[in-house]
């Protein structure tokens, strides 16, 4: 009759599973208190301390209009929470970096307001330097992935515009309050205008060669509003 070897059989029962693979699985409840489990609690820990990407809002812009890029003052939406389920609003993040279109020297100027919802898009590294000089610097500091390194690009979560450049499959649409002024060396447009209103021209229009100010009918002198003798 044989017997069983018991100190075989509980070195069995301890070691871990090495499946074909040869590395041990270590998501088994006996696992539950292992070194593997301390270690991925302390991971995650510091990893619950880097920040990427953060819904925020605005409130305050400053450097707007005609003038190099601007800053904003942002303040995180997702409240801060402890473990007992108390809650506490972020503080706010100030001189963010916000996101213009621009290429050299043509940009798309359309600045963000007070009350506008984007992102803070969390810089890997201390940006205070590149920030200050706007150029190539070294790190301001050590830290890294830290919401006071944050970049501002808007237009998520926001209402119902009221003025806008609306591309649609039928055209494109502009509509504002105010007024549409365009100022270049020579305006060009091809196909048929439509104008539902008047028409107020500064100086001279010319229609097929034909001056509007310098044209003359018969019997009325150029510019003068009068009429000579009507021919019999």
């Amino acid at each position: 009759m044989t017997q069983s070897n018991p100190t075989a059989q509980t070195a069995s029962q301890s070691a871990p599973h090495t499946p074909a693979s040869g590395y041990p699985i270590f998501n088994r409840a006996d696992a539950a208190a292992s070194d593997f489990n301390a270690l991925n609690t302390v991971i995650t820990r510091l990893l619950s301390g880097r920040r990427t990407i953060v819904p925020v809002q605005v409130k305050a812009v400053s450097g707007a209009g005609l003038n190099p890029v601007g800053t904003v003052d942002v303040q995180p939406m997702v409240h801060q929470q402890d473990a007992s389920g108390r809650i506490m609003p972020h503080g706010v993040l100030y001189n963010v970096p916000y996101f213009r279109l621009q290429g050299g020297c043509r940009a798309v100027i359309l600045d963000p307001m007070v009350g506008d919802i984007g992102l803070a898009l969390v810089a890997d590294r201390d940006i205070f330097n590149v920030k200050t000089a706007r150029a190539s610097a070294a790190p301001g500091s050590f830290r890294q992935q830290n919401m006071a390194d944050a970049l501002y690009i808007g237009g998520f979560l926001n209402g119902t515009p009221q003025e806008y450049l609306w591309f649609t499959e039928n055209g494109i649409t502009l509509k504002t309050s105010g007024t549409v002024s365009i100022d270049a060396q020579n305006t060009h447009i091809t196909g048929p205008v439509s104008i539902d209103g008047s028409l107020t021209v500064s100086q001279d229009a010319t229609a097929n060669g034909i001056s509007l100010t310098q044209h003359t009918h018969p019997g009325v002198q150029p510019g003068s509003g009068t009429t000579g003798t009507p021919q019999g």
